[in-house]
């Protein structure tokens, strides 16, 4: 079955606003800028990496409080995105590239974001979003190739 012209720049249009939405997740959260940030996910969002919290005050007390305890400062790259939409839902996976610092040393890693998005009053959100760290290891000691050891901060 072949799709209309409009179904096919809808698609794009999903696609292109899903793109925005996950550009928009690492420069807020790079900018520390908590009340847009959560913005991003539904009220009853989810996000799981070193913890898992789920509703926006969740989300705004693990990022906003327990984050900036782990890295003074963070930059995220997200490349090679892949996205499936239907209707109002869409998933997909993005590689990460996270570099930080934390106690004056700098750090690198890299892992993916699993996503859940839906469309909510015409825009995108995340649902849920889980990463997978491949390895978190200090510049000077290279790829060690080992994830994080713990999910509680300290």
């Amino acid at each position: 079955m072949t799709s209309s012209l409009e179904q096919r720049l809808q698609k794009v249009e999903d696609e292109l606003e899903i793109i925005r939405l996950r550009a928009r997740y690492c420069h807020l959260l790079d900018d520390m800028q908590w009340d847009d940030f959560v913005d991003l996910f539904t009220e009853d969002g989810v996000f799981e990496g070193l913890s898992k919290v789920s509703g926006h005050q969740e989300i705004m007390r693990f990022f906003s409080q327990d984050v900036p305890k782990v890295a003074e400062q963070f930059w995220h790259f997200c490349t090679n995105g892949t996205v499936q939409v239907d209707g109002d839902t869409a998933t997909g996976r993005i590689s990460m590239e996270y570099i930080s610092i934390s106690n004056g040393v700098s750090y690198t890693s890299a892992g993916h974001y699993d996503d859940v998005m839906v469309r909510e009053n015409g825009v995108w959100k995340f649902k849920s979003r889980k990463i997978t760290f491949y390895f978190y290891s200090p510049v000077n000691e290279g790829f060690t190739g080992s994830a994080p050891r713990s999910s509680k901060f300290e």
